[in-house]
């Protein structure tokens, strides 16, 4: 039976700004071991590609999929949440957020009197694209309240920024959260204390502040949870486009450079002809694009297959280049 709380890290960020890839790195890297660590992994569209690639043996890894965890899949965070605090055998949990999901709400529905008695929120950490802020799609109000509400903020992506840049947006955070702490990096390799050995009273006098301080009562009356993302700055829409059969090279990146610029951020698994019998795993934000191969860290293989988000997509077009590319038949 547990006797004390179990211990919450939320890891927050805007779309593309490399959450999955901090995760990553702090689980291979970690003293804590993984099978008393517990990840709950949302993904705002129907695949989630991040689970897959977080994927590890002895990890309790949990799938949020299908809606935000502020708004859509709260009540399934909340169950996931309450299920996890009843194994004594836990010490950690991480949340990584959809790049969508406002904090606050976030934050309100961990205060659930479910949770209240058996979990503490540890550290709130918000991964920033240095290369992209304020970000470039219309979700700056989001990106702006995960500023305020993080105790720990990483300066990702240094590496495509010069210095002069990179305190530039130093500066624009310290004015809007001028005690949280900033460290710099790229890739999202940071030492995996500075990430998980946070101080649970730090962060709620930190969360505490802002909220009062930087927002009317009004805002936290909203128990009713009945909003979507349409009701935010930043209406977003996903497509997941299933790949059954291994892909031409040169005609998957002919379909990428023919993708609308509506699409901010895609992702997902494929495979190749030249090497069907490996998975890739394949990441953009709006014109930086990767194809890797995939290191599989346990032996359930991912579904492959697409995931495009963006606002407004024309979901009909992206459709049609897929049929016109990736699913005509290559004339020998």
């Amino acid at each position: 039976m547990r006797t004390q709380p179990l211990p919450l890290i939320l890891l927050t960020g805007f779309l593309g700004s490399g959450k999955t890839s901090t995760l990553q790195h702090w689980l291979a890297h970690t003293d804590v071991p993984l099978k008393r660590t517990a990840v709950i992994i949302n993904d705002f569209g129907a695949l989630n590609v991040d689970a897959a690639l977080l994927n590890r043996r002895q990890l309790e890894l949990r799938s949020i999929t299908g809606g935000c965890v502020c708004c859509q899949s709260f009540e399934d965070l909340v169950e996931q949440v309450r299920t996890l605090a009843e194994n004594p055998d836990l010490d950690l949990v991480w949340i990584e957020t959809s790049g969508l999901a406002d904090p606050e709400e976030v934050l309100d529905h961990l205060s659930s009197p479910a949770l209240q008695d058996s979990t503490i929120i540890r550290r709130m950490i918000l991964v920033i694209d240095s290369s992209d802020f304020p970000c470039s799609w219309r979700g700056r109000a989001v990106q702006e309240e995960q500023i305020r509400y993080a105790d720990l903020i990483l300066l990702n992506k240094i590496d495509r920024v010069d210095e002069t840049a990179r305190q530039r947006v130093e500066i624009a955070l310290r004015k809007i959260s001028p005690s949280a702490h900033i460290i710099s990096t790229r890739n999202g390799q940071v030492e995996p204390g500075q990430l998980s050995d946070g101080t649970a009273n730090t962060v709620t006098a930190h969360v505490h502040s802002h909220s009062h301080a930087n927002h009317d009562e009004s805002r936290h009356e909203h128990h009713d949870h009945s909003h979507d993302h349409d009701d935010l700055p930043h209406s977003a829409a996903t497509l997941f486009l299933p790949l059954t059969a291994p892909l031409e090279r040169s005609v998957f990146q002919r379909f990428l450079g023919a993708l609308p610029t509506s699409v901010f951020r895609a992702k997902g698994f494929l495979r190749f002809t030249d090497s069907p019998e490996q998975i890739h795993t394949f990441q953009q934000v709006r014109d930086q694009a990767e194809v890797l191969l995939l290191p599989l860290e346990s032996e359930i293989e991912p579904t492959t297959g697409l995931v495009f988000i963006g606002p407004h997509l024309d979901e009909k077009h992206i459709r049609d280049l897929a049929d016109t590319l990736i699913f005509t038949p290559v004339s020998n």
